[in-house]
């Protein structure tokens, strides 16, 4: 669902020249060939191959230096179109990530559909494009230029990744199964660049309706292909359980109309692909059973969640640990019960009890990092304030008796002494560790260093 997940961009450049990293080096990237093919149609994504045509090849910026981006057309098995935008590494076997930008608007394609919406210009505009327009439907439209996308990898970048956003012009219409191609799309497509990329050390990272798209983005990725790791922040996971919570919201909302108009507009996406409503045989491609089966043995999936989202019920990512050994949960663990005057429709209130560089960034980049980069420094963002936050949730639920466990996997990412975090303000970087043992000790009362805080995670989270 739409949710306003911006990665931060933090002033990196000085921290990073003063650690000088081999990532920002200058070494060049191999050149694309116009076409690539994949013949490896995936789980699910049809039968034939894809190809990939390179449109247009831009000149950005990240980190003060030069990039290119390659903006790409992918031409699918289905007949369909996807489209990309891809950031090669400045060294060759490369680990990639991939971003998936479920509303982000591009006008780089050829298409006359992405030509109109740009001519609209940004705000809400009327949801014609979509399947079975109801005349009331309206959606926003968020313009991205390739200088913007280059700037929300920044992250990703200042950690030698390539980086490739997959788009999925949710303003143009189309449908779930239309979403799921455009998130496989690159997958094939690293396939096509072996000689640039290491296929063992693919990522995606994509929250709310991208994060729909990262989970099944990567259950469709091709054999030989397959993401290493998989974050995705409050991602729907089972379609016929979401449907069926927005005809439940639509009756326990204050204001039935405004949730039965926010969900409109994917209920119309979700029905188009599955024959809607549920329960019904067409939704089961696109329930957690078909989806757990489609990740690859290697694939490791993290899956954030607030208790008190009113978007996407947390639900959906309990049942889907409950089914799918591949996937690990944290948790923004709530001791009083939802209430909707206080949430209305958001993803709970993390970013606003969280300030500058929401957790859920942190751990999730923390997460990805980690399985991608097996040796060496990683550099990240960190906001002591918002662990200081998290880190209250999870002490409220150790002392209400309820099992805070899942955060334990992540403080050990963070304290790991090979991570270092850029804090807001600052202009060099410290141990992740440092940050986290500061924060427990304002949260838990006690004094922690990083070398204590890591030998309490050990073995379990610090007593309350």
């Amino acid at each position: 669902m739409r949710s306003h997940v911006v990665l931060p961009i933090v002033a990196f450049t000085s921290a990073l020249a003063a650690c000088d990293p081999p990532a920002v080096g200058p070494d060049a990237a191999a050149s694309p060939d116009a076409f690539a093919t994949s013949t490896d149609a995936g789980h699910d994504a049809g039968s034939g191959a894809w190809s990939f045509e390179v449109l247009e090849t831009r000149t950005v910026s990240i980190l003060e230096m030069p990039r290119e981006a390659q903006l790409i057309r992918a031409h699918r098995p289905d007949g369909g179109r996807s489209y990309l935008l891809y950031l090669p590494a400045p060294r060759a076997n490369a680990p990639m990530v991939v971003m998936t930008q479920p509303y982000a608007g591009i006008d780089w394609t050829g298409d006359d559909a992405d030509a109109r919406w740009a001519a609209l210009g940004p705000g809400l505009h009327p949801d014609d494009d979509a399947p079975d327009y109801d005349g009331d439907d309206v959606i926003s439209y968020e313009p991205q230029t390739p200088q913007q996308a280059a700037e929300s990898a920044t992250v990703w970048v200042a950690n030698g990744l390539a980086v490739v956003h997959a788009y999925g012009r949710f303003y143009t219409g189309g449908t779930i199964e239309d979403d799921v191609l455009d998130s496989a799309a690159p997958y094939h497509f690293a396939a096509t660049r072996d000689d640039e990329l290491d296929l063992e050390r693919l990522g995606a990272w994509g929250g709310s309706w991208g994060g729909f798209m990262a989970l099944f983005g990567a259950s469709a990725a091709p054999d030989g292909a397959e993401p290493r790791a998989v974050s995705a922040l409050w991602g729907p996971s089972d379609f016929s359980a979401l449907w069926a919570y927005t005809d439940r919201i639509a009756t326990e909302y204050p204001t039935p109309s405004q949730a039965e108009a926010f969900f409109s507009t994917y209920r119309r996406r979700i029905a188009a692909a599955t024959g809607g409503p549920a329960p019904s045989a067409g939704f089961a491609p696109f329930d957690r059973t078909a989806l757990c089966e489609g990740f690859g043995a290697s694939t490791e999936v993290l899956s954030l969640h607030d208790d008190w989202d009113t978007l996407v019920p947390v639900d959906q990512t309990r049942t889907l640990v409950a089914a799918c050994p591949n996937v690990e949960p944290v948790y923004w663990h709530r001791q009083t019960p939802l209430d909707y005057t206080f949430v209305m429709l958001d993803h709970g209130v993390s970013f606003r009890d969280e300030p500058e560089v929401p957790m859920v960034f942190t751990l999730s980049y923390a997460y990805t990092l980690t399985r991608l980069i097996p040796t060496g420094t990683i550099y990240l963002v960190m906001n002591e304030p918002s662990v200081v936050s998290f880190l209250g949730l999870v002490r409220a639920e150790q002392m209400a008796g309820g099992d805070a466990s899942d955060a334990l996997p992540r403080f050990r990412e963070l304290a790991d002494p090979r991570i270092s975090a850029l804090t807001p303000g600052a202009t060099a970087f410290e141990p992740a560790a440092d940050v986290l043992a500061r924060a427990y000790t304002t949260v838990y009362g006690r004094p922690f260093t990083a070398a204590s805080l890591r030998t309490e995670l050990e073995t379990a989270l610090p007593a309350p």
